[in-house]
């Protein structure tokens, strides 16, 4: 397995994530495999059971083209290409008549399809599913990577949080605003980034005007090249340089690995300028909390010395 990789449909299809309806059966949980920091789940769509990854980067819920083609799903006109990591690849629309996950029950869900080849090849299994959006929206999500398991939080309250991290949303993805210190040198500087469960091997990944600017440039010049994701075209290039200091919310994190990229569409586009990723929780839990557009982050207190 090659190193950086990552899964991600930059502000995929906005205006399809409200074209769905749901019910909850109840409280619950479930337990998840993390593969190669990627969430895979059970679900069912369509009647037909598979395993998908959510992905809060996906701003929909995605399926692959020919997964689609063997439930019997006749996707529509091409609707527009997805950018990121070579070639853009086209998508169809597609429309679900309903997907469980855990306790959620979902009808007449309103998708996309497309080859999700190079999203299999990266991530090592068949990705047949990204569950998208849709699927944050009912209740609340926390997701609880030690101990492998999703719990649905009751829908309507506000989830219990210390230092609840404010969220908009852009392109159906959570976009947080956050601090960095590019050098000890450097002044403070606010950034929107999406929050990708996705972004899978870097703690943050940075681009689209950021890279421009002063800190952008001395850091992109200091940084080691190297292959830092993959999108839906192939490999995702940029570098991998160490920060002085993120702040995201209540949470500082010092001398933090990250990456560099110019080659994803919604860094360039200003939808965000880059993403947060798996490394920077993985360690504890993170919450999402849709209707009240809130994140929270359960870190354990870092170590230190007498």
């Amino acid at each position: 397995m090659k190193p950086g990789r990552k899964l991600r449909i930059p502000g995929v299809v906005a205006a399809l994530w409200l074209s769905c309806h749901f019910a909850i059966a109840q409280e619950n949980e479930i337990p998840f495999q993390l593969e190669d920091n990627l969430i895979r789940v059970p679900v069912v769509i369509n009647r037909s059971k598979v395993d998908a990854v959510l992905d809060s980067g996906t701003g929909s819920f995605g399926l692959d083209r020919d997964f689609a083609s063997s439930l019997g799903l006749h996707p529509g006109a091409e609707s527009g290409k997805i950018p990121g990591g070579g070639a853009a690849i086209p998508m169809y629309p597609v429309q679900l008549a309903q997907i469980e996950f855990g306790p959620e029950h979902l009808t007449q869900v309103a998708g996309i399809a497309f080859d999700m080849g190079s999203l299999s090849s990266s991530a090592g299994f068949p990705v047949k599913a990204l569950l998208g959006l849709p699927v944050f929206l009912p209740q609340p999500i926390s997701i609880d990577y030690p101990d492998r398991k999703i719990m649905f939080l009751p829908a309507g309250k506000e989830m219990a949080c210390a230092d609840p991290i404010p969220f908009s949303i852009a392109g159906g993805t959570p976009i947080v605003s956050v601090t960095l210190k590019a050098t000890p040198a450097s002044a403070a500087r606010t950034l929107h980034l999406i929050v990708d469960l996705g972004t899978r091997h870097y703690a943050a990944m940075l681009g689209g005007p950021f890279l421009d600017s002063a800190e952008g440039k001395l850091l992109e010049q200091g940084g080691k090249p190297t292959q830092v994701g993959t999108g839906t075209g192939g490999p995702v290039m940029g570098s991998i340089v160490v920060v002085s200091n993120l702040t995201v919310g209540g949470h500082d994190f010092p001398a933090l690995e990250i990456a560099l990229t110019r080659q994803v569409g919604a860094f360039s586009s200003g939808i965000a300028d880059g993403t947060l990723g798996v490394p920077l929780w993985k360690a504890g839990t993170i919450a999402f909390d849709y209707s009240h557009r809130q994140i929270c982050l359960t870190l354990p207190k870092p170590v230190t010395g007498k």
